[in-house]
């Protein structure tokens, strides 16, 4: 995947962590002063940039409360692509899969048909003022119509590219469906270069069609799965590196360095499937450096997941009595 995998954290929400990257700040910045180049104002910029934002979380927490579900460990990343749901492991099942694929344009198709509904019951409210108007737009357009394509466009990384992906493992083998599904992507992405750069004028939504193209081309090349599932030997390697990091972070930690063990922690995550009882160690290790990091409700889910342990009860409760002065 071409796509960004870290990113500074803004929030945490039932467990699931919420990043966003440097490139989303660029995306955004270009939202807002695009309207300014073609007549617009930047006011409609930023009503735009907002409901991108709304509609994006609303789409990647469909995928995660699915895949929370299925005890696979979500966290979302917004980049300068969009937004992105990554497990901590790959779904147990191809229906799992489906399910927490479909889940993020549902989640959007039904946000947008709230909106509309709204437009229906409050037609005063919503047509109150320009800003308004344009703001409502862009929900619906983002909801509805960018959730349809991303669900019915069979283009690999789109949910449907995925969909199409387990359908075709239902009835063929995984190396016939990744073929068959990055070649499509490659059939489709290319056209869909072109006339978003004829109709639309968009560069955007045609340097992510090249990028696509040329990701695929590689997967192709490589015979890199689409399911994440790696040889015997890989894991191995994956393995020893997990362990050479979780050694350097029960380091930091020993060492009091916080902020580095809670950086090694979180390349541990990034960096694949990993054994439960490694996992459990990150999260008691996530737990206390960002307690002694002062980040109390970060800490809090992460403490959660650990296993119980004097050192994780200690710094659990540090966190609830810190929160309760908070609220006092």
């Amino acid at each position: 995947m071409f796509f960004e995998q870290s990113g500074f954290h803004l929030f945490t929400w039932r467990n699931i962590r919420v990043s966003a990257s440097p490139w989303y700040g660029l995306l955004m910045a270009m939202l807002v002063v695009f309207p300014a180049f073609t007549g617009g104002s930047v006011v409609a910029g930023l009503m735009w940039a907002l409901a991108v934002t709304i509609s994006l979380l609303v789409h990647e927490f469909g995928h995660a409360l699915v895949a929370q579900r299925y005890g696979l460990g979500p966290s979302v990343l917004l980049h300068g692509f969009g937004g992105l749901c990554t497990m901590e492991r790959e779904a147990d099942t191809d229906g799992q899969d489906a399910r927490v694929v479909f889940a993020g344009p549902a989640a959007g198709l039904l946000f947008g048909g709230l909106v509309y509904l709204v437009t229906l019951l409050a037609p005063t409210l919503v047509y109150s003022s320009g800003v308004m108007v344009t703001f409502v737009i862009a929900l619906l357009y983002v909801n509805i119509v960018w959730s349809l394509v991303n669900l019915l466009v069979p283009m690999w990384p789109l949910d449907g590219g995925q969909l199409f992906h387990l359908l075709l493992r239902r009835f063929k083998d995984e190396e016939y469906a990744r073929r068959t599904t990055l070649t499509v992507s490659i059939f489709v992405a290319i056209p869909a270069a072109i006339v978003a750069f004829l109709m639309f004028r968009s560069l955007l939504i045609g340097f992510f069609a090249v990028m696509v193209v040329m990701n695929c081309m590689t997967m192709l090349q490589n015979g890199q799965s689409l399911v994440g599932r790696r040889s015997t030997r890989s894991q191995s390697r994956a393995s020893d590196f997990h362990q050479e990091l979780l050694v350097e972070a029960e380091a930091a930690l020993a060492d009091e360095d916080w902020r580095e063990a809670y950086r090694l922690c979180h390349q541990m995550r990034a960096s694949g499937t990993m054994p439960q009882k490694m996992l459990d160690r990150v999260w008691g290790i996530l737990g206390v450096s960002a307690t002694e990091m002062g980040e109390w409700d970060e800490a809090l889910g992460y403490l959660e997941r650990a296993p119980r342990s004097p050192e994780a009860e200690r710094a659990a409760a540090r966190c609830r009595d810190a929160l309760r002065m908070q609220s006092a």
